[in-house]
């Protein structure tokens, strides 16, 4: 299975805007680990490989567990509500369920897109009046318990 080259150079991207330096990437049954190092670095090339945890002996995961919230249609990404104004969440927030998460704009109609559950915000996928897909990520969000 050959990986989609808008996801890795969007995921890329994140990572070095970011300062992240190791990403794992799960969708449809295909796995991707991209890793950096300080130096500009090619990503690993993903297989289809089942991902192995790497527990110590006694040691529990606990790593909460994140999922994707994708771009629903084709339209237009905006992180804010003005191109002056912050962004309506960024990396480390708590959002309630209804909190607005970014606009997308389709044919010319700009649209609020809510949060359909209370979550933590792990990371913002999508750079601001990116063009998008349906299906292409846009946050890495840690799912809270209401």
């Amino acid at each position: 299975m050959i990986p989609d080259l808008k996801i890795l150079d969007a995921l890329m991207s994140r990572m070095k805007a970011l300062g992240i330096t190791e990403l794992d990437y799960s969708r449809d049954g295909e796995h991707i680990r991209l890793v950096r190092g300080g130096q500009e670095t090619s990503p690993q090339v993903p297989t289809n490989q089942p991902a192995i945890p790497s527990l110590s002996f006694g040691e529990t995961a606990t790593a909460p567990a994140t999922t994707t919230i994708e771009a629903p249609m084709h339209g237009q990404f905006y992180a804010s509500p003005a191109p002056d104004a912050p962004p309506f969440v960024k990396p480390g927030d708590i959002v309630a369920e209804g909190q607005p998460l970014y606009i997308l704009e389709v044919m010319k109609t700009l649209s609020r897109i809510e949060a359909e559950f209370p979550c933590r915000i792990v990371a913002v996928l999508a750079t601001n009046a990116e063009a998008v897909t349906p299906g292409t990520p846009l946050f890495t969000v840690e799912p809270l318990d209401a």
